[in-house]
């Protein structure tokens, strides 16, 4: 029998309180609850799948077991770029799938000299969806620019201007909005950090100073292997 730490009656507490809030919820915004709800299943489903994988990977304790997990967070987090970019997938297929190789290789290659081989499958995670976010904030900036600025870019051309000089405002907002998700987060520890990674390695037994360290580190890498991968999506979308 699995031992668990959590109280039964707390969890059912936590649910009847859940199916309180929807009925209220349901009362005043129906369209909006059942929006609400459909979240909830996503939340959930996607969480039971990573705390499955996660759970395999801890008994197999293999490195092919990893090499699964990361191509197959590789292959989720292309195709959510592509869904999400996916009046243009032709176009966009190889900037995602370049930039996405090169994020990972530059952020997680890093981290796996950092940390223990138990902290790879979260660390991967938390990487790859930022990395996920990043490339199409970028790819979706630069196209938007690219399309008001062509007239501008025209009359810089026409001055003497090289084409990457005229291209560069929009490099420039597609960069800013690669990094800006972890901008507001390194804005804000308190609000973001604190409560779900630190908590979360306080909770898994890590110590405080190594759950301090873990969490800059991962927040570095994370922040590099952005910039990495908007440069090289913006390289293959020019190219």
């Amino acid at each position: 029998m699995i031992k668990s730490d959590i109280s039964i009656w707390g969890a059912a507490l936590i649910i009847i309180l859940l199916f309180l809030s929807v009925a209220v919820y349901a009362l005043i915004d129906r369209r909006e609850m059942l929006r609400t709800m459909k979240v909830f299943g996503l939340l959930t489903g996607q969480t039971a799948f990573v705390a499955f994988g996660m759970w395999i990977a801890y008994r197999q304790d293999s490195w092919w077991i990893l090499l699964l997990w990361l191509l197959l967070i590789t292959g989720l987090s292309m195709a959510w770029c592509l869904y999400e970019l996916r009046s243009q997938w032709r176009q966009q297929l190889l900037p995602v799938i370049a930039s996405l190789a090169a994020g990972l290789l530059v952020g997680f290659g890093s981290m796996m000299l950092c940390v223990p081989s138990h902290y790879y499958i979260p660390v991967l995670g938390v990487i790859s969806a930022f990395l996920a976010l990043s490339v199409v904030q970028t790819l979706q900036t630069y196209q938007r620019c690219l399309f008001h600025t062509a007239a501008h870019r025209q009359y810089m051309q026409a001055n003497g201007a090289t084409l990457l000089e005229s291209l560069m405002p929009s490099i420039r907002r597609a960069l800013r909005a690669a990094v800006q998700p972890q901008l507001r987060i390194m804005a804000q520890p308190l609000l973001v950090v604190v409560p779900l990674l630190f908590g979360g390695m306080l909770l898994g037994g890590a110590s405080p100073v190594v759950s301090f360290v873990t969490i800059l580190l991962l927040i570095s890498a994370t922040f590099t292997a952005s910039v990495v991968a908007a440069i090289v999506a913006l390289y293959c979308f020019k190219r």
